[in-house]
């Protein structure tokens, strides 16, 4: 989810609205120079030409004019060294969120239709009497059997059967009355499936159809150990709901009259319009209330539902040989190392936490906004709203007008984004988004980091940048918070300052260090490891720059280094084996198997095809590449720039992606 209201304070200023992803259609330039321009240079200018119908740009630089022999041999030159090609653009896609839009807006239709008429509620009510009154005899019954002696007993045993035998035709009744509900429920089910299904699949279709993009679905995987306390919230939340949209009215019409026979039946009638119109509006409101809840409910606690449906969206994919990659944990940090090594040009999303992720380009509202706000709407003669977003650049964030985020690097991204509270640490009580913003820019730029004499200054810090923010949050958090928390050297509440430390720097980790799975290496991995022993050449070095501030602070740097207590935090990675059966879609990564046990496709899904996919993945990745995937050259790019297939145009599912 990100920071609840952070995009209406960002996109309007720092992204472009009414995007037309269509203008994308021609595809992306990209080269095979060893020295290529960045992504976003290459990929931002030229789809603004094509969104303003206007000619390619030229990327070459005017020379002077020189003689003839110089001139020709500085243009061979220049040609052997770089080459223009232009090629579909890559876009990725959290699928999650379209499939929660869904859920939601679909919940609708697992609600029994009897709740929405007057009819429906008196029998769901008569059922429910008959149901107490069979509980209450089967009470009354046993307690008599205990009770009674031998001789009383044989003759109650006789006399029971002869009950039975007259409530057989009652209960077999009850009994097919069970089963056709039980049936509709059961149909009711599949139809949501199937709506949620159709929703996603037209979603991509449409992007892949008039968009003529790479589509890569990205699916969420397990729930990492440092999320797990809010998604049992929510899911508590949806669990309460469900209740809520299933249980019956209290008051129907017509339920009051006894009480308002007591007053006497002249007044009766003299308000009996006021109480009928009084009590239809109060079943309205209720009625609408139960269609609210079934909304915001959605699937509730049922993770066999939820297990069916990825299913069956899968099985689609596959069966258009869509590619598509089942996240290890979360999906915002596998989107984010795709975007970051150059695999894909644009992420599609709803969740602001892709930002402090530092994904360079991204789309969110894809299709129109949700409310009032007129932005991503069609207006009569434009293109369909179903491709139009608001597409927000990396470098476009220091536009903001709300929220000043000029000269944020990505560390500063994802302090500020935990200490305004996220979905791994919840904030401190009075901490908003500019206050956790204003507090980021003081630890990182000094003190006087938004004044004028701080512009280009050397910044001397007498202590960690992260033990600065930390102080800060609870010096500034409300008096309610800083009454647990202060003052600093009281030993008493060093207990209260700790445990929230201890979540800040968890959640620091998880945009910092996520753990994803790596499409070609075929292995789950930790992005950006710094782990003690491990390689960091391949780091970004502006990643690893900023990195090396945070470390300053070493309760951070024992966290980061130490891969036991990272896993932690992160979640563990499998075995390759297991590692491309999640990915795959085959194993599910809530129920993965020991490493010991032979990789087994669920309900016969994969078969034959999918075993052998697992045992020669090394062959598969060792005949594919990244390094032309994106207009950016990728830390797997090789030095002489060689261009590479296009993986996301593979026949087939991810099998032929790793």
């Amino acid at each position: 989810m990100g920071i609840n209201g952070l995009l209406p304070r960002i996109l309007p200023s720092a992204g472009r609205e009414n995007y037309d992803l269509r203008a994308l259609k021609d595809g992306i330039l990209t080269t095979n120079a060893a020295a290529a321009p960045t992504q976003e240079e290459e990929f931002i200018n030229d789809a603004d030409e094509q969104q303003h119908q206007n000619p390619p740009p030229s990327k070459r630089r005017r020379r002077p004019e020189t003689s003839s022999t110089n001139n020709t041999s500085k243009s061979d030159t220049h040609k052997k060294s770089s080459s223009w090609t232009r090629r579909k653009v890559r876009i990725a896609v959290d699928v999650n969120g379209w499939i929660s839009r869904a859920a939601h807006g679909y919940g609708g239709t697992l609600m029994d239709e009897r709740h929405l008429s007057y009819h429906g509620r008196a029998e769901l009510r008569n059922q429910k009497e008959q149901q107490e009154q069979r509980q209450l005899e089967e009470v009354g019954r046993g307690g008599e059997e205990h009770d009674e002696n031998e001789d009383e007993g044989e003759h109650d045993d006789a006399a029971n059967r002869n009950n039975n035998s007259n409530d057989a035709p009652q209960q077999q009744q009850q009994q097919q009355q069970q089963q056709q509900q039980q049936q509709i429920q059961a149909e009711q089910r599949l139809q949501y499936i199937q709506k949620i299904v159709s929703f996603t699949l037209k979603k991509i279709e449409s992007m892949r159809d008039e968009c003529s993009a790479l589509v890569l679905p990205v699916l969420d995987g397990n729930t990492p150990p440092c999320k797990r306390e809010v998604v049992k919230e929510r899911s508590d939340r949806r669990k309460r709901a469900v209740e809520e949209r299933d249980q019956l009215l209290v008051q129907g019409i017509g339920q009051n009259d006894d009480n308002n026979n007591a007053d006497g039946g002249a007044a009766v009638e003299e308000n009996n319009d006021n109480i009928n119109n009084n009590e239809a509006a109060r079943t309205e409101a209720e009625v609408l209330s139960k269609i609210s809840k079934s909304k915001s409910g959605g699937m509730g606690k049922d993770y066999s539902m939820r297990r069916d449906l990825l299913s069956a969206l899968l099985d689609e994919f596959r069966n258009r040989k869509w590619p598509f990659i089942v996240a290890p944990y979360e999906a915002d940090g596998q989107l984010a190392f795709l975007a970051n090594i150059g695999a894909v040009d644009i992420v599609v999303t709803e969740d602001s936490d892709l930002i402090g992720l530092g994904v360079p380009t991204l789309v969110y509202k894809l299709g129109g906004w949700n409310g009032s706000n007129a932005a991503n709407r069609s207006v009569l003669g434009s293109a369909p709203s179903s491709h139009l977003g608001t597409m927000l650049h990396r470098r476009d964030l220091g536009s903001s007008h709300d929220i000043d985020l000029l000269d944020f690097t990505d560390a500063m991204l994802a302090t500020m984004f935990v200490a305004a509270g996220c979905d791994y640490c919840a904030n401190l009580k009075g901490i908003g988004v500019k206050t956790a913003r204003n507090i980021v820019k003081r630890a990182f730029h000094g003190a006087n980091a938004d004044s004028e004499v701080a512009v280009n200054s050397l910044v001397v810090r007498s202590e960690p940048v992260l033990k600065l923010v930390l102080h800060a949050l609870f010096n500034e958090c409300g008096k309610e918070a800083r009454t647990e928390l202060l003052p600093l050297d009281d030993p008493s509440k060093a207990e209260v300052r700790m445990a929230y430390e201890s979540k800040f720097l968890a959640a620091l980790a998880m945009y910092r260090h996520p753990l994803v799975y790596d499409p070609i290496q075929g292995v789950h991995l930790v992005a950006n490891d710094v782990s003690d022993g491990f390689e960091t050449s391949s780091i970004s070095p502006i990643f690893l720059k900023d990195e090396k501030i945070l470390m300053e602070y070493e309760p951070y740097r024992n966290l980061v280094t130490n891969r036991e207590s990272l896993y932690e935090v992160i979640g563990s990675p499998s075995s390759p084996e297991i590692a491309k059966g999640i990915a795959e879609g085959v194993i599910d990564p809530r129920r993965i198997p020991a490493e010991t046990e032979p990789v087994v496709p669920e309900d016969g899904q994969g078969g034959e095809e999918t075993s052998t996919t697992l045992q020669s993945g090394s062959e598969l990745l060792s005949s594919q590449d990244f390094s032309g995937a994106g207009t950016q050259q990728s830390k797997y790019s090789s030095s002489e720039g060689i261009s590479s297939p296009d993986l996301l145009a593979s026949p087939s599912p991810l099998r032929n992606l790793v």
